[in-house]
């Protein structure tokens, strides 16, 4: 009906003659947008992410990386792949079976050539992130022939001291959890470990390999981590009304977000989810919840980035272990540290405001980020 409209353009007039009913269609659906970006700052989100969905990311200019926007690497071969939304999954707690239902991928990412020389095809989905990555993130480690009914937790109770998430994703049908780092050099040590000396999950040996999508940070992401941001979120003094339930309820409606747990301890709640960018957004809507009025919102550590050296490394496929004959066994460090379900992430040193200190990577000092809601 627009092209028709467009065809009953003069070429003497500047006015186009389109139907009442095409009118008030138009008219409905202006105001719509305009309520439902309103909506959306009115619950947390930045001008700065309604822009990129709005009018899209920034076009790179031509020549940056060696190659245009838009374009196919000719050493790499990766292209850009239109982002697809899909439906959110079930909770953590749902086993595989029962999340196939609403398989998804919240990941911006970059097709990378498979051993045919041709970019698997795949669905990506993303609330607030539009651009391209380039072809040289490499952050996303593929894990497959998971168990069955395997959590988010387990794999991160199997990455940990692996280095700090930046994204974790179960994709049911096919068992398989693609688990993107915040730091590429992190992601390589785990895959160059794991490759060497084994990885379990949930007592089951896995398979660990790059990712044919690879995960991308944009930028306004990565300056929130480096500002201490993380996928785990702590509320300070909380209410006692406030009860794991009531956290799940008021997060649950984010799409893409799986709440992993929620402990407290010291009368703060410290909330583990599977994605910083997600964090980031359940940290704005909770702020304008007014349940959560005046209490201090924050970030704590990932548990995943742990220092290295505090874990032991296992041994090689098919060499014998030294220390065998020893009272103390050595362990694979991406290994799970207790397979009867207890918490380990308790082990960690809080200080008197009930913050957990730590660095990334050893190199970014995580702070008290919060602010007063």
């Amino acid at each position: 009906m627009l092209i028709q409209a467009l065809r009953n353009l003069s070429s003497k007039s500047n006015s186009v003659t389109i139907s009442e009913i095409e009118y008030k269609r138009l008219l409905q659906a202006s105001q719509q947008f305009t309520k439902l970006k309103n909506s959306l700052l009115e619950g947390g989100l930045s001008q700065e992410t309604l822009d990129i969905l709005i009018y899209g990311p920034p076009s790179t200019p031509p020549g940056i990386g060696g190659h245009t926007a838009g374009t196919a690497s000719p050493q790499r071969g990766h292209t850009k792949r239109e982002i697809v939304p899909r439906r959110r999954s079930s909770d953590e707690s749902s086993d595989l079976d029962a999340a196939s239902e609403d398989d998804h991928d919240d990941a911006t990412s970059v097709d990378s050539p498979t051993s045919d020389g041709k970019a698997e095809d795949h669905d990506n989905s993303s609330r607030s992130e539009a651009s391209a990555a380039t072809p040289t993130d490499q952050r996303t480690v593929m894990i497959r022939n998971l168990p069955d009914r395997v959590t988010y937790r387990d794999v991160v109770d199997a990455v940990k001291s692996g280095g700090a998430l930046v994204h974790v994703y179960l994709r049911a049908r096919e068992r398989i959890a693609s688990v993107s780092f915040v730091e590429e050099a992190a992601a390589r040590s785990f895959l160059q470990h794991s490759n060497t000396h084994g990885l379990l999950v949930a007592g089951k040996r896995v398979e660990t390999l790059w990712n044919d999508r690879q995960f991308y940070v944009p930028p306004y992401v990565r300056n929130k981590i480096y500002n201490g941001a993380s996928r785990n979120l702590v509320l300070y003094n909380v209410h006692p009304n406030v009860t794991e339930w009531v956290i799940r309820k008021d997060l649950e409606h984010i799409h893409n977000l799986i709440v992993i747990s929620v402990k407290f301890n010291n009368g703060n709640a410290y909330i583990s989810t599977n994605s910083v960018h997600n964090a980031l957004f359940a940290r704005s809507c909770m702020m304008s919840r007014f349940t959560y009025k005046g209490t201090r919102i924050g970030f704590y550590p990932d548990e995943c980035a742990e220092s290295q050296g505090k874990v032991p490394i296992g041994p090689r496929h098919g060499v014998p272990d030294a220390s065998a004959g020893k009272s103390t066994s050595v362990l694979n460090r991406f290994h799970i540290l207790s397979l009867d379900g207890a918490d380990d992430d308790e082990s960690e040193d809080y200080d008197g405001h009930g913050v957990m200190s730590g660095h990334l990577n050893g190199n970014v000092r995580w702070t008290d980020n919060s602010v007063s809601a």
